[in-house]
């Protein structure tokens, strides 16, 4: 087997498990608020300061990957998530589970950080979008394992015991740090002179990197990271709600690959501006305004068609990893990747407390206007890519 493909499928699992701790929690809102009293801005900051916290993950461990290496951080990053998790479940109170949140976010940082720079550092040059695309669909499988979860374990989300064995299954992952540890190599090469990054050399990069990234972020948190609750509220079925999230994660999964695949004949920026087509449409359908549309199998449509229209996303970072070099490339595509997950952190704390002052009916109003601001930002930062590497298509 072909080293890179161990780098790869380490490298994906181990997002996917990243991604699985990050969002498990939102299927629990419902439970904790009743339980522990928790309100939904409370829960939502919580959610928000796992997001928070990748930035500084992203920060720190990312010039780490840059001097000492990418898989030790990938090691450390996968570990410590999966360890702070634990530690989460047992917790009850706000303020301690707002510290362990916090700290898992950074591991989580490190590892998205370090492990996708090693997948694509590892792999052919001309297989560089795919397998960035492979990668970054370990986020759809992520998430929709939470929804096969919350499928065979709904009915435990009614005591303190089934809440925290339904939250340790985020703890898993640290089955894949032996499988990093043995069998992925790594020949990383640290420059002979000690290189200080500076972002201002870069800033044209970084900038608008960072915006693409946030506007993902907002539009994508802002109907994903309440949905379970929304589409309750709605009167989806409890299984129902697992099974949706299952499936669309799945078509993103898939989506990312395909996005991935076409990104080789048709130009990426062409792409990324036919899903931010796609993205406005679902957003209106998954979270419709108009009374006509509220009904299951037009929402349903409306989230299956934004799972499939998100596979843009991944080619985002692909660019920006393929327009600076390789001894600033961590820690600008996780600095950039994790500034946007704090953007979408933050309104989804917002969103938090829309619900707890309008109430979850009124969210569509307010969702579907966010998801036009945000993906208009996410255009204007493509279209006005600086063109260096890549060329426009």
């Amino acid at each position: 087997m072909q080293k890179y493909i161990h780098a790869v499928t380490s490298s994906t699992l181990a997002w996917a498990g990243n991604i699985y701790d990050l969002v498990l929690i939102t299927y629990a809102y419902t439970f904790l608020n009743k339980i522990l009293g928790l309100s939904y801005l409370d829960l939502t900051i919580i959610f928000s300061l796992g997001l928070i916290g990748r930035v500084v993950g992203a920060s720190i461990f990312g010039k780490m990957a840059d001097t000492k290496g990418r898989k030790i951080v990938a090691l450390a990053g996968t570990a410590g998530y999966s360890i702070f998790q634990i530690l989460f479940a047992f917790s009850t109170s706000f303020p301690l589970m707002s510290v362990f949140r916090t700290i898992e976010g950074v591991f989580m940082g490190a590892q998205w950080t370090s492990g996708t720079v090693l997948a694509i550092e590892q792999s052919p040059k001309q297989k560089l979008q795919l397998v960035n695309s492979v990668v970054q669909s370990g986020y759809a499988l992520g998430y929709a394992l939470t929804g096969v979860t919350f499928m065979l374990m709904s009915s435990d989300l009614t005591s303190l015991e089934g809440y925290r064995i339904f939250m340790l299954t985020g703890s898993l992952p640290l089955i894949i740090v032996p499988y990093i540890y043995f069998k992925v190599t790594e020949d990383f090469k640290p420059s002979v002179t000690q290189m200080k990054v500076n972002v201002k050399d870069y800033s044209p990069y970084f900038i608008r990197a960072s915006l693409a990234m946030s506007g993902m972020f907002i539009a994508y948190l802002s109907v994903f990271s309440i949905y379970p609750d929304f589409a309750k509220a709605s009167g989806f079925p409890d299984y129902y709600v697992g099974l949706l999230m299952a499936v669309a994660n799945g078509v993103q999964g898939v989506s990312y690959i395909i996005f991935g695949r076409l990104s080789y004949i048709a130009g990426v920026f062409k792409l990324v501006y036919v899903g931010i087509a796609g993205l406005l449409v679902a957003s209106f359908l998954s979270m419709p305004i108009i009374s006509s549309f509220k009904d299951i199998p037009i929402m349903s449509a409306g989230v299956y068609l934004y799972a499939f229209a998100v596979g843009f996303w991944p080619l985002i970072s692909g660019i920006a990893a393929s327009s600076v070099p390789p001894e600033v490339r961590a820690f600008l595509t996780g600095s950039a990747y994790n500034i946007g997950a704090v953007a979408g952190g933050v309104v989804s704390a917002v969103i938090g407390g829309i619900i707890d002052v309008f109430g979850m009916a009124s969210l569509p109003y307010f969702v579907d206007g966010i998801e036009f601001a945000s993906l208009a930002v996410v255009f204007i930062s493509m279209f006005t890519w600086p063109m260096k590497i890549e060329n426009r298509a």
